[in-house]
C-alpha cells in the first residue's frame, strides 16, 4: 500500500472516529437535556426539506416535571419558508395548520403567602433579539387549548396571525381570534415607531364589530418615558354571551340578566411618565389620568355587580399616589354577592347609591372641596354624609367635617348573641394623611339597641352606648401600621338586665376607654337602680391574650338600705341587714390558657339585722377569698358577733379559721379553725382548734362548756316560779350528719359548792296536794340547797333534748334539813320552745310575723 493510500485511510478513520465521538457526546447531552427539562416523549413525523424551507407533518411533545406539572403539545401541518439556507433568520413565514395544547400545573401542597414577583416588561433590545427568531409573517389556523381554570379544566379555540418587519421588530401587526360557538372575539394590535415615539394601538372586536379601542404613544426622555394614551368604549350588546363565556374563568357564577342595556359611554385618557430604570414598576407612575363614564342603565361589571350612573374624575399621580383634582359622581350599584360576602347577612346591602359633588369654593387653590353622600339599601339601611377637603399638593391630606354615619338594623344575629333594633348614629370629624389619621366622635355619637340576648342566660333591653368625645389615632410608616390608639369617655346604659345571678333592673357604666395595639383599658364606676356602686378597672393584654378585672365596692352604710340584697338573685331571702357598714375588693384574672384565678376581700363592721328567726347585732368580720380554677379557699381571720337572739340571747360569738373546697362540691370541702367560741348565758362554749372534713358522712366534735350562770338560764327558760343559783360546766360530744346536728354524749355538772333551786308556783303547790308522791318533792324544791347537780345530755336531729338530772342537797325547812337525792328526767322540744319564745315580746315584730306565717 502506498503512503498516499495509508494517509487517506488514516484521515478517513480519524473523521469516522471524530464523528462517532461527536454523535455519542451529542446523544449524551440530548439525554441530559431531556432529563432536566422533563421531556418524556418527542416525536417528529413527515420531515421534508427543500431549498425554500422545511415541512413537517406532526410534532408531539410530552413534558412531565418531578413536581407533577404536565404539558402535552401536538402540532400538525407545519410549513416554514426561509429566504436562504445560508441566512435562515429571520424566517420568511410560518404556517401551522393545527395546534393542540394541554397543560396541567403541579398540585400546590400548601398556600404560599410569599408575594409574587412584580410584573416586568421586556426591554427593547430583548424584543429585537426575540424578533430574529420569529418569522416575518405567521398564521396558526387552529389552536385548541385545554387549560386549568377555577372550575377545573376549560377548553378554548383560537386563531393567530402576525406580521413584523424582521430584525427591527417594528412595525408589528398581530391579531388573535377566540371562538366560542358562533361568536368570535378578535384582539388586534398594531405597533410602529416614528422617530423616537412608539405608537401602539389595540382594538377589540366582538362578532366583527369594534367595541373597544385604545391608543398609546410612548416617547423616551432622559430619565423617563412619556406615556400618553386613550381608551374609548360606547356600547356592548354582546354582553350576555361574553359574560357567560367569562363565567368559566371566574370564581363565582355571574348573575343571569333578562335584558341587558346596550347604550353606554366610557372614555379615558392619560399622560404619564414611566421610570426609565424600571418601566414595569406601576407604583412609580407620575402624571395625570382622566375618566368619564356614563351608564344610563344598570351594567354588569364582573366582580363588582350592576353599575349605573355617571362618573367624571381627574387625578394626578406621583410615585404611585393618585390624588383626585376634580370629581363628580352619581352612581348606583347592585353589588355582586362575593363583594359583600364577608358582611353578616343582615348587613349586606342590596343597593348602594353614591353621590359626590363639588363643595363650596375654598380659599386655598390647592384644596379640593367635596360633598359626599352614600346610601345603602337592604335589611339594614345605612347613610353616610360628609364634607371633605382634599389637599391636592404635597403634603397630601384629607380632612372631613360634618360627617354622619347612620345605620338601622331590626335584627342582627351574631356568632354568640343576637341584637334587636340596632340604631347607630356616629358624628365624626378628623383628618388623614400618608403618615397618620385622626378621628374624633362628636356630641350625639351613640349606638342604641332595643334588645340584646345571649343564649338563655343573658338578656338586656334598651341599651345605649354613648361615644361622644372618643378619639382614634393611627400612625403609619412605609404603609405599615405603627400605632393605633383609641381613648376617651364612654357610657353604657341598660334599662333592664336579666341574668340568673342578678335581679332584673337597670345598670349604668360611665368611664374611660384607652386602647392600642398592646393593651385595652376600661375604667369607671358601675351603678344600678338599687343604688349599688362598683368601681371597675379592666385591663387586657392583646399579645398575651390575658385579661384582669379589678372591682372595688365602696363602703356601704346599710342603715340607708341594702343594695346587695336588691342586686343579687341568690341573696338569702330570710337575711335582712339594716345596720352597719361593709366594703369589698375583688380581682379576676383570665389567662390565655389554663384556669382562671380570682381573689376578693370583704370587711364588715357593726352589721345587724335578721337571719331567718334570729336577730343579729354587732357583726364584725374580715374575709379573704381566693379561687384558682375550681379550687376555692376562704380565710376568716376575724369574725365576731356581739349578740344573736333566736328567742334566747347569746353572745358574743367569735370564729377564726378557713375553708377549702371545690366549686362543684362546696358542701364537701374542709373546714379548719383556730378559734370557735360562743358566750352563752354568762358562760363560755367553745371547740378546741381542729378541722372537719365535710365530705365525710359524719363529723364528730368535742365542745366544752364553762361558767354557765344558773340564774340567767332559769331567767331565759320560760317556767313560772323557777329560780336558782349556781355555775354549770359541761362536755358535749357533737355529731353532724346529713340528718342534722345531734349530741350523742353530753354531761353537765354544777361547780362546788353548788347552789340553790327554788320552784315556787301555784301549779307546783297544786301538784303536791293532789299527788302525795310528789308532796315531798314539791316541798324539797321550795328551797333546795344542792351541793351536787349533774345531768346527762342527749339531743336528737329532730330537735328533742333529753336531760337526766341528778340532784343531791337539802331543804333547811324540811325535816330538819335532812339530805334529799332527786332524779329528774326532762325532755324538751327545742324548735317548739324557740317558737314559743319567738311568739313573745323577746324578739322583733319581723320574726313574730315569720313564725306566725309558718304556723298558718
Amino acid at each position: 500500500m502506498t503512503k498516499r493510500r495509508q494517509l487517506l485511510l488514516g484521515m478517513l478513520s480519524g473523521v469516522l472516529l471524530l464523528t462517532l465521538g461527536l454523535g455519542a457526546y451529542g446523544y449524551y447531552q440530548w439525554q441530559q437535556f431531556k432529563q432536566v427539562q422533563g421531556i418524556v416523549a418527542l416525536d417528529l413525523d413527515g420531515l421534508r426539506l427543500s431549498w425554500k424551507g422545511l415541512q413537517l407533518d406532526r410534532i408531539k411533545l410530552s413534558r412531565q416535571s418531578s413536581a407533577g406539572e404536565r404539558l402535552d403539545l401536538a402540532v400538525d401541518g407545519v410549513l416554514l419558508k426561509l429566504n436562504a439556507w445560508w441566512r435562515p433568520l429571520p424566517a420568511d413565514s410560518l404556517y401551522i395548520e393545527h395546534v393542540r395544547l394541554q397543560w396541567q400545573p403541579a398540585p400546590e401542597p400548601h398556600a404560599d403567602d410569599t408575594p409574587d414577583d412584580p410584573l416586568t416588561l421586556p426591554a427593547r433590545e430583548q424584543l429585537e433579539r426575540w424578533a430574529v427568531w420569529i418569522p416575518r409573517t405567521g398564521h396558526i389556523a387552529s389552536i385548541d387549548l385545554a387549560l386549568p381554570c377555577l372550575k377545573g379544566t376549560c377548553t378554548e379555540q383560537a386563531e393567530l396571525h402576525w406580521r413584523h418587519a424582521g430584525a427591527q421588530a417594528l412595525p408589528l401587526e398581530a391579531s388573535l381570534h377566540l371562538l366560542r360557538n358562533e361568536h368570535r372575539l378578535t384582539l388586534e394590535a398594531n405597533a410602529a415607531e416614528e422617530q423616537a415615539t412608539l405608537h401602539f394601538d389595540i382594538q377589540l372586536h366582538l362578532d366583527e364589530q369594534l367595541r373597544l379601542s385604545s391608543q398609546h404613544r410612548l416617547t423616551r426622555a432622559a430619565q423617563a418615558t412619556d406615556w400618553e394614551g386613550t381608551l374609548a368604549m360606547s356600547e356592548l350588546p354582546e354582553a350576555p354571551w361574553l359574560l357567560d363565556w367569562l363565567g368559566e374563568w371566574l370564581p363565582y357564577e355571574p348573575p343571569a340578566f333578562a335584558e341587558l342595556p346596550q347604550q353606554m359611554r366610557i372614555g379615558a385618557g392619560w399622560s404619564m411618565q414611566l421610570d426609565e430604570r424600571n418601566p414595569s414598576n406601576w407604583r412609580a407612575l407620575r402624571g395625570e389620568f382622566r375618566l368619564s363614564a356614563d351608564l344610563p342603565a344598570p351594567w354588569p361589571i364582573v366582580g363588582l355587580g350592576q353599575l349605573q350612573g355617571r362618573l367624571d374624575l381627574t387625578a394626578t399621580g406621583n410615585d404611585g399616589l393618585w390624588i383626585p383634582t376634580e370629581m363628580a359622581a352619581d352612581l348606583q350599584l347592585q353589588p355582586a354577592a362575593p363583594l359583600v360576602a364577608d358582611l353578616p347577612e343582615p348587613l349586606r346591602p342590596t343597593a348602594l347609591h353614591l353621590r359626590v359633588t363639588p363643595g363650596a369654593a375654598s380659599e386655598s387653590s390647592g384644596e379640593l372641596p367635596l360633598q359626599l353622600q352614600l346610601a345603602a339599601q337592604g335589611n339594614s339601611p345605612a347613610t353616610l354624609a360628609a364634607r371633605l377637603a382634599l389637599d391636592t399638593a404635597a403634603p397630601y391630606s384629607l380632612r372631613f367635617t360634618e360627617t354622619r354615619l347612620k345605620l338601622e338594623s331590626p335584627a342582627l344575629p351574631l356568632s354568640d348573641m343576637a341584637l334587636k333594633g340596632l340604631n347607630a348614629d356616629l358624628r365624626l370629624s378628623g383628618e388623614a394623611s400618608q403618615q397618620a389619621a385622626r378621628v374624633r366622635l362628636e356630641a350625639g355619637s351613640r349606638f342604641t339597641l332595643a334588645g340584646l340576648t345571649r343564649g338563655t342566660d343573658l338578656a338586656a333591653s334598651k341599651l345605649q352606648l354613648d361615644l361622644a368625645g372618643l378619639a382614634v389615632e393611627a400612625d403609619l410608616a412605609d404603609q405599615q401600621l405603627q400605632r393605633l390608639q383609641a381613648s376617651g369617655p364612654m357610657a353604657i346604659k341598660l334599662a333592664q338586665l336579666r341574668q340568673p345571678a342578678l335581679r332584673p333592673q337597670g345598670w349604668r357604666w360611665n368611664g374611660q376607654l384607652d386602647t392600642d395595639l398592646q393593651r385595652l383599658s376600661l375604667q369607671g364606676p358601675l351603678t344600678n337602680d338599687s343604688g349599688l356602686a362598683l368601681s371597675l378597672k379592666l385591663a387586657h393584654d392583646w399579645p398575651r391574650a390575658t385579661t384582669r378585672l379589678n372591682a372595688n365596692l365602696p363602703e356601704i352604710f346599710l342603715r340607708a338600705g341594702n343594695p346587695l340584697a336588691s342586686t343579687l338573685a341568690d341573696w338569702p331571702p330570710l337575711l335582712e341587714l339594716n345596720t352597719g357598714r361593709l366594703q369589698a375588693q375583688g380581682q379576676l384574672d383570665l389567662p390565655a390558657k389554663g384556669p382562671l384565678a380570682a381573689s376578693a376581700t370583704l370587711d364588715a363592721r357593726g352589721l345587724g339585722g335578721i337571719f331567718d328567726r334570729t336577730e343579729l347585732s354587732g357583726l364584725d368580720t374580715s374575709l379573704a377569698l381566693t379561687l384558682q380554677g375550681e379550687r376555692l379557699r376562704l380565710k376568716v381571720p376575724e369574725l365576731t358577733l356581739k349578740q344573736a337572739n333566736p328567742g334566747i340571747a347569746f353572745g358574743p360569738l367569735s370564729f377564726r379559721g378557713e375553708y377549702a373546697g371545690s366549686l362543684e362540691r362546696l358542701a364537701q370541702g374542709r373546714l379548719d379553725w383556730q378559734n370557735a367560741e360562743i358566750r352563752l348565758l354568762g358562760g363560755r362554749l367553745w371547740l378546741d382548734p381542729g378541722a372537719a372534713d365535710l365530705a365525710a358522712s359524719e363529723q364528730r366534735l368535742s365542745a366544752h362548756l364553762r361558767g354557765l350562770q344558773m340564774p340567767l338560764l332559769l331567767e331565759a327558760y320560760p317556767t313560772e316560779g323557777l329560780a336558782g343559783t349556781g355555775v354549770i360546766d359541761g362536755e358535749l360530744q357533737l355529731q353532724r350528719s346529713e340528718a342534722g346536728l345531734s349530741i350523742e354524749k353530753g354531761s353537765l355538772q354544777a361547780r362546788e359548792p353548788g347552789g340553790v333551786l327554788r320552784f315556787r308556783s301555784a301549779k307546783m303547790q297544786a301538784l303536791g296536794q293532789s299527788n302525795p308522791a310528789m308532796h315531798l318533792v314539791v316541798e324539797a324544791l321550795d328551797d333546795f340547797h344542792y351541793h351536787l347537780l349533774t345531768s346527762d345530755v342527749h339531743y336528737s336531729t329532730e330537735g328533742k333534748l333529753d336531760l337526766g338530772l341528778k340532784l343531791s342537797g337539802r331543804n333547811p325547812a324540811l325535816e330538819g334539813g335532812r339530805p334529799v337525792n332527786l332524779t329528774i328526767n326532762l325532755q324538751e322540744d327545742i324548735p317548739a320552745l324557740l317558737t314559743s319564745l319567738q311568739l313573745s315580746d323577746r324578739v322583733s315584730e319581723t320574726i313574730r310575723r315569720r313564725v306566725q306565717e309558718r304556723l298558718e
